[in-house]
């Protein structure tokens, strides 16, 4: 049975266990809305917090999720390996079964007013629900991070916020509020600490550089695990797959003699994509998600 559900992967700016247990608890208390997953990283100096439910329940998710950011992380102080401009930096609505963009885009603009009105600080509406073509695409408006953001928001147009004051808030910075497909958060961990060497495949596997189509992608410094990362987002992973990334990120390291050390991926995965790994490694090219078992057992509502 197909239900109408709303996902979004919220993305804090920090790491510390305390401010995030205390966030998932306060957010698990929410009707109509639960944490399906979360994950810190301390070199990113990030959390993913997965959330399932319906707008309402998700509102007031979000709302709660503001309050103790407002008390507890401070963007001025911060400092991580990902870019970023706000405490909660970016929180994505994405439709899941009979839910549709429409209503996940109407839910980041009625919670991007709000969170402005409240919490006194700039909102950038991205993806599927910007008001301004250059607003779509989520790493230009983070383009410089944060500290570029202080100089610009007031003075170059199109980093103007849709909602609130052209004025970074003194500890939550700003937010990006959005309405976005499903998206895969996949990592690929490399056998030496040369970050540009990161940087350099990076660049070399996005699509603008006759790489993949639909990859963003960044070289990352693990300094705690003494290698380094090319981070990626697959914003539609049945065009370009989590195999195809893999295996190129493994070929564009070989030519630095540098051999792959794991990979792994932020926040929930879909099925289908998991089906496709699978029958990529195991050369079974006609395994469908049909095939799951669990999959015929929620379809069948048994």
């Amino acid at each position: 049975m197909e239900l109408a559900i709303i996902q979004s992967a919220i993305n804090l700016s920090t790491s510390d266990e305390k401010i995030v247990q205390e966030i998932v608890h306060r957010m698990s208390q929410v009707p109509g809305c639960a944490v399906a997953d979360y994950s810190s990283d301390i070199d990113h100096n990030r959390t993913v917090i997965t959330l399932l439910g319906g707008a309402e329940g998700l509102a007031r998710a979000v709302d709660e999720l503001f309050q103790v950011a407002l008390e507890k992380i401070d963007i001025s102080r911060h400092h991580g390996e990902h870019p970023r401009m706000g405490a909660v930096d970016v929180v994505p609505f994405t439709p899941w079964g009979r839910e549709t963009m429409e209503e996940c885009i109407a839910l980041a603009r009625k919670v991007g007013e709000q969170v402005a009105k409240v919490y006194s600080l700039p909102v950038y509406l991205y993806g599927e629900a910007a008001l301004i073509p250059e607003h779509r695409d989520l790493s230009h408006i983070r383009r410089g991070g944060y500290e570029q953001l202080l100089q610009d928001i007031h003075r170059v147009s199109d980093r103007q916020p849709d909602f609130g004051l052209a004025r970074v808030h003194p500890s939550l910075g700003a937010v990006a509020i959005g309405a976005r497909k499903q998206l895969v958060a996949f990592n690929v961990n490399l056998k030496t600490d040369k970050v540009m060497v990161a940087k350099q495949i990076a660049a070399r596997i996005k699509g603008e550089n006759g790489g993949l189509s639909y990859i963003k992608a960044i070289g990352v410094n693990l300094k705690s695990r003494g290698m380094v990362q090319v981070a990626m987002n697959l914003l539609d992973f049945t065009k370009s797959t989590v195999v195809q990334a893999y295996e190129l990120v493994r070929i564009e390291a070989r030519r630095y003699g540098v051999e792959v050390h794991g990979a792994e991926i932020i926040g929930l995965v879909p099925l289908e994509c998991l089906v496709d790994i699978v029958g990529f490694y195991l050369s079974i090219p006609d395994l469908k998600v049909s095939q799951v078992l669990e999959y015929q057992l929620l379809e069948k509502n048994i």
